[in-house]
């Protein structure tokens, strides 16, 4: 907790010959990454079994999915070496590849008919109220017949307008009903350019007539028998595709693993190193696997390997890949963690800080413990609408219910109804107020008080530990009890019997007047954070101009910044009193409604026209709250993964770090001999 993973660099090296049995073996146990050879040697690459492979993978694929993927079970398969897995692959290929492409094409040639078909069919269905036979429509050198499709309203000016171009050298008709109509329009060939130009300016969509002897019923009888054919060999082509794929389609499936796991180790080869009679492999471990991966490759080399181990150096720290060490419940955070970006090797991780705030915000925020209950139940339930969020983010959210439940005890009801243990924040909105900001200084002083100093211990930077983080501190306590004496802040509200005694604003920042012990105290420990800020600004300024601005800078940012960062945290108030407002506001509609429409006196006829009214306003009930949940929830995740990214994190987190990305196998199809 509170760092990643220690991890360690290692370089082995052994004899060349062993170079695939020692990457089948650390592909197999997943617990390195690799990273290219930082010494100046010779390298070699597998540039064209790997094209080969990918040749084979690519046809493998398209078999497979034509296939598809069998349900379930694997089969124990022997390690070979890439020329072997070759071999194999292109006899397998050989006995398949002939069958499916000819189902392919099968296939290909029906769909094609079936769809060639359907459309003729499509077509023919708008001429059915022709009686006659189509073969009368056919265009001759001396007539052309033309067939189009116009709206109902514009064919009365078009047959106009024809005929007037035309000269009365012509006939029309309209066939069909409906908005858009089928027209027919028969003139002499010579006359056909000046139709279409009238047919152009009609916008007419002119029609192909299907070829075929007959009326469009009688066509259409036939086609549609055809096309029933076509679908008959369809299905029994399905069952000879299905027999296949129940015969062939782990085999095919199991060929692309194994053809993936083969590239895989193959394309891993250019990140090695090589002599004339040994390879070199450099990559990431964790350190607490060290050993385990030492008495791995021991036995797969017989003893014949040089294993060395070494922390990594700080000019090394930015390429160390991150692994977050973490409880399981407090890993569901890291889901937010992640979405800010992974913190660097030599830095704090603050998903066990995270872990414990964010869900205090988040229910606070909502506030309500039926609420609560709600989203718990359908985060943790598993129903088929909450799983289309991540397995991480749906256990998160369940802690950040049960969080609700108890904040909402305090100071929440249940769905709108009842009040708070200790407060309504609708009728009493100080003591919350009061609340959010003593929570807000104290988040602040975790981020700079606890995780800054953690970071700098761990990168051993005491400068920035003194100037950077003591004197934070130091202004924010003093800052935060000198503006406390100026309102004469009590903490009744929290069952503590003390307040602050009140103050004018020039004498409380005034080091010279008399006051208190405890307004003294208050003034000692804010001008010594800010005489100590402003001295390490100073001395780390970089040139003249920088000497004179960091000051500035550092006060506009210490005492400024913090006054805009705890005002933020107030968000959680007005979040919390509008979901409250909302939920309350529900009721009373609904009360209204129900007193306004039930009955004065309770009859049996009065019952049964109750009964309906009730169940919708249950309804009613149950869609109003939900969609009150869904909201205040979003709101609430929203507001509270802010505070966060921008308050919190914005004081000591920098983040930049890469994931640990092992070099390991991914089977499903299979498994090694002696593996799992």
């Amino acid at each position: 907790m509170f760092k990643p993973a220690r991890m360690q660099k290692f370089r082995l090296i052994f004899p060349q010959k062993l170079r695939e049995k020692v990457i089948a073996e650390l592909h197999e146990a997943g617990v390195v990454q690799l990273k290219e050879i930082s010494l100046k040697v010779s390298r070699t690459t597998a540039g064209e079994e790997i094209a080969e492979i990918s040749s084979l993978l690519a046809k493998f694929r398209d078999i497979g999915e034509f296939l598809r993927k069998p349900k379930g079970g694997s089969a124990v398969v022997n390690e070979e070496t890439p020329e072997k897995t070759i071999k194999i692959a292109k006899t397998s290929l050989k006995k398949i590849e002939p069958r499916v492409k000819k189902l392919k094409e099968k296939r290909d040639e029906l769909k094609q008919e079936s769809q060639k078909l359907q459309g003729q069919i499509e077509t023919l269905e708008g001429f059915r109220e022709i009686r006659f036979p189509l073969e009368y429509l056919t265009t001759t050198e001396e007539v052309n017949v033309t067939v189009g499709r116009i709206t109902e309203e514009k064919i009365d000016e078009l047959f106009g307008a024809v005929k007037e171009a035309l000269m009365q050298r012509v006939f029309t008709t309209t066939v069909g009903a409906g908005k858009k109509r089928i027209i027919i329009i028969v003139c002499r060939a010579a006359d056909y350019q000046k139709l279409t130009a009238v047919l152009y300016r009609f916008e007419v969509e002119t029609l192909e007539l299907p070829r075929g002897l007959g009326s469009p019923a009688a066509l259409l009888t036939k086609l549609k028998k055809k096309l029933s054919e076509i679908e008959t060999r369809q299905k029994n082509l399905e069952a000879e595709v299905s027999k296949l794929a129940r015969a062939k389609s782990m085999e095919v499936f199991q060929m692309i693993e194994i053809l993936e796991i083969q590239k895989e180790r193959l394309e891993c080869v250019n990140l090695f190193g090589h002599t004339d009679a040994t390879t070199i492999i450099e990559g990431w471990l964790m350190a607490k696997k060290a050993a385990h991966v030492e008495n791995m490759l021991s036995l797969v080399t017989r003893g014949r390997q040089i294993f060395t181990l070494q922390d990594p150096s700080k000019e090394e720290v930015e390429a160390v890949p991150v692994e977050l060490e973490n409880p399981k419940v407090v890993q569901n955070f890291e889901f937010v963690t992640g979405m800010y970006g992974l913190p660097r090797y030599d830095e704090i991780d603050p998903t066990p800080l995270l872990s414990l705030t964010f869900p205090l915000f988040f229910g606070i925020a909502l506030s309500d413990v039926g609420y609560g209950l709600a989203l718990g139940l359908f985060m943790g339930s598993g129903v088929w609408l909450a799983k289309i969020f991540s397995p991480r983010l749906r256990h998160m959210m369940v802690v950040c219910a049960i969080f609700t439940v108890m904040v909402g005890v305090f100071i929440g009801g249940f769905f709108g109804f009842g009040n708070g243990l200790w407060v309504n924040p609708i009728q009493r909105p100080i003591p919350l107020l009061k609340l959010v900001i003593f929570i807000g200084i104290f988040h602040l002083l975790i981020a700079s008080g606890v995780a800054g100093v953690l970071k700098d211990i761990y990168r051993r930077n005491w400068k920035s530990l003194i100037i950077n983080r003591v004197s934070v501190v130091l202004i924010i306590i003093g800052f935060s009890g000198l503006v406390f004496s100026i309102l004469g802040l009590s903490f009744y509200e929290f069952g503590i019997n003390f307040s602050f005694s009140q103050t004018e604003l020039f004498s409380a920042f005034n080091p010279l007047e008399p006051a208190g012990a405890v307004l003294t105290s208050l003034r000692a420990l804010f001008y010594i954070g800010l005489i100590l800020g402003l001295v390490g600004a100073v001395f780390t300024a970089r040139d003249i101009k920088g000497r004179f601005g960091s000051p500035l800078n550092f006060i506009y940012n210490t005492v400024i910044g913090y006054i805009a960062d705890v005002s933020s945290y107030t968000r959680l108030m007005a979040l919390a009193i509008a979901g409250s407002v909302i939920s309350f506001s529900i009721n009373l509609i609904l009360g209204m409604l129900y007193s306004g429409i039930a009955p004065k006196e309770l009859t049996l006829l009065s019952a049964i026209y109750v009964i309906p009214v009730l169940i919708g306003l249950a309804f009613l009930f149950l869609a109003a709250h939900s969609f009150n949940i869904f909201l205040n929830s979003i709101g609430a995740f929203i507001h509270t993964m802010r505070l966060h990214f921008a308050e919190f994190f914005g004081k000591f987190y920098e983040s930049g770090g890469e994931k640990f990305s092992t070099f390991k196998v991914k089977r499903r199809f299979t498994k090694v001999k002696g593996g799992e």
